[in-house]
């Protein structure tokens, strides 16, 4: 089977974000905190709408189509409880390739403190 031509594919965005938590929130609870928000905000409107991409520490990056990005960025900022623990969701920056988004994201982290505010 042939592939797509890039005129024909879905543009991806990627999301860099950081949970700020009183512990660490597990993988699965968070894809479901995130399809419970999405669902009851905006009901099933589209197929593939994010892919978890990474998540560890409480940093991840989700994927998404283009057209669906400030529904995922509206999503994530009104997280506000991942199964019983409370969260706040920091949204680092959007991408439109993924090896940028890590590295750019990446070393922002690494130079992250409590006196930078992240």
């Amino acid at each position: 089977m042939r592939n797509l031509p890039p005129s024909l594919r879905k543009r991806k965005r990627y999301v860099a974000f950081k949970l700020i938590s009183e512990r660490d929130v597990a993988k699965e609870d968070f894809v479901k905190a995130l399809w419970s928000l999405m669902l009851s905000l905006f009901g099933e409107f589209d197929g593939e709408v994010f892919k978890l991409i990474h998540f560890e520490n409480n940093i991840g990056i989700v994927a998404c189509c283009h057209r669906n990005l400030n529904k995922l960025k509206i999503a994530l900022t009104l997280i506000d409880r991942v199964g019983e623990i409370r969260t706040l969701p920091i949204i680092l920056g959007v991408s439109g390739t993924l090896k940028r988004c890590r590295k750019k994201y990446s070393e922002v982290l690494k130079d992250a403190n409590s006196t930078n505010g992240i």
